[in-house]
């Protein structure tokens, strides 16, 4: 630096006479000021940035009451797993009793132990939303903190400046001469170059702040969107409670809770084969439905050469055109992860279709949407197994919207996910794997697990007539 220079010099011939010297600062006496006032600002800047560095850390960094809320925390969390853990013992005991004779007392205690998992499961939702919304409210916490902090500085900041200029017609010569010696007002200039290493330390603490911000922001979106999805999940709890109550109380009225009656209405049932085999089996995202007959025929055309078993393949894409209120009713271009665009594009090239035509999937809490058919593959998975579905069907291309190579693009994608092991766990993943991909593992989803494992009973008791 030029003038550190220049004052390295003055330093150096110290000895020579106070006249002398002042007369050369006088010479630069306006180069001198302009650093002088350099210097300021950057101090005062350093004082603001050590300000808003660190402060908005410690509001991160800590609560309140942070040991408080860490406990309500763990709390909050024993409370979740005492719920989740009582729901495994219904779900195990369902499963224990579906195991066992048909009975009346079995169906109605299968229907109770469903009945109370749903109601807990609820109760599990709710605590889990609390704890979001407690997450979200901190959050909004800090980023206020912080807003209101940054705010602060700038005032403080601007008082400063003013401060600067109110001692910027100092002469240069007073504020040498106001020091005991030239040793003390060169090791002030010599702090320059560590000023200047604070700044950019604080500046990358800033820039390390302003990225963990925005990744807290994201979360925040996320769990907003985790929040709205839990409440939807409730609606579907509520609705099934409901469903399992009224079968319940239809059950208890047409047998009287007599067992008699009971095997006399599965007799019954089991007499009426060719209603079996004319109701209808309707999917989402085809366009139409076709008989369960024929339905089972597609099913066990896939099942026998992927061995996945025919009745779990019918529950899950009846499972899917059930929960698919948001099936087909998506574009692409909205609804659609950006890095699938090329893959559906040229699915719909090869099959000459107007991809603008298409119906797709919404967009749903758990992911993308943009899913195809009644299989509701992605496109880029859908391109993964197109010559698999082809070896299967003959079709080539195959299309997703299908209903032949939709059933068996499903079967060869629940084969994968485990399926063919025909055991009731191996199932139960595969059809969680096949609804949320990675993210089978989350608890507030077991239930569409249940759902098709109890849907696919159904389906198979029904096989089972008319095969």
């Amino acid at each position: 630096m030029f003038i550190y220079k220049q004052f390295k010099n003055l330093k150096d011939n110290s000895g020579k006479n106070q006249k002398s010297l002042a007369s050369n600062l006088s010479a630069n006496k306006f180069t001198i000021r302009r650093t002088r006032q350099i210097v300021k600002i950057l101090a005062v800047l350093f004082i603001f940035l050590i300000l808003i560095g660190t402060t908005p850390t410690h509001i991160i960094g800590e609560t309140t009451n942070g040991q408080n809320a860490e406990e309500l925390r763990a709390e909050l969390k024993a409370q979740i797993e005492a719920l989740s853990n009582e729901i495994d013992k219904y779900r195990g005991t369902v499963r224990e009793i579906q195991g066992q004779a048909t009975s009346l007392q079995g169906e109605i205690d299968i229907l109770d132990n469903q009945i109370k998992a749903f109601e807990l499961e609820i109760k599990r939702i709710n605590l889990i939303i609390g704890g979001i919304e407690s997450d979200i409210q901190e959050i909004e916490l800090k980023i206020k903190n912080l807003e209101q902090q940054t705010e602060s500085e700038k005032i403080v900041l601007s008082e400063l400046i003013r401060e600067i200029y109110k001692y910027d017609e100092t002469s240069f010569l007073e504020i040498v001469l106001t020091k005991e010696n030239l040793s003390d007002f060169f090791s002030e200039i010599q702090s320059l170059e560590n000023l200047q290493l604070g700044i950019q330390k604080s500046l990358n603490q800033i820039r390390i702040l302003k990225q963990e911000l925005g990744l807290k922001i994201g979360e925040l979106d996320e769990q907003r969107n985790e929040m709205i999805a839990l409440r939807a999940v409730q609606e579907t709890q509520k609705y099934s409670i409901e469903k399992k109550k009224g079968k319940r109380n239809e059950l208890l009225e047409e047998t009287r809770g007599q067992e008699y009656l009971y095997q006399r209405l599965i007799n019954n049932k089991q007499a009426d084969i060719n209603s079996i085999r004319s109701q209808l089996y309707i999917l989402q995202g085809m366009g139409g439905s076709l008989s369960f007959e024929n339905a089972l025929n597609l099913a066990e055309f896939a099942g026998a050469a992927t061995g996945v078993r025919p009745a779990l393949l019918m529950a899950v894409l009846s499972r899917e055109s059930g929960l698919g209120k948001n099936v087909g009713t998506g574009t692409w271009k909205v609804d659609m992860n950006p890095n699938q665009h090329s893959a559906y594009l040229s699915i719909c090239e090869r099959l000459e279709l107007d991809p603008d035509m298409m119906p797709v999937s919404k967009r749903a809490w758990y992911g993308w949407g943009g899913a195809m058919g009644p299989a509701q593959f992605l496109p880029r998975t859908w391109l993964g197994y197109e010559s698999r579905i082809t070896q299967v069907t003959g079709h080539n291309p195959p299309s997703p919207w299908d209903i032949g190579d939709a059933f068996v693009a499903s079967a060869l994608y629940l084969a994968n996910a485990g399926a063919g092991a025909q055991t009731y766990d191996a199932e139960w993943k595969a059809a969680m794997i096949y609804l949320a991909g990675s993210n089978w593992w989350k608890r507030e989803l077991w239930f569409y697990g249940d759902q098709v494992m109890d849907l696919a009973a159904t389906m198979q008791e029904q096989i089972n007539l008319i095969r």
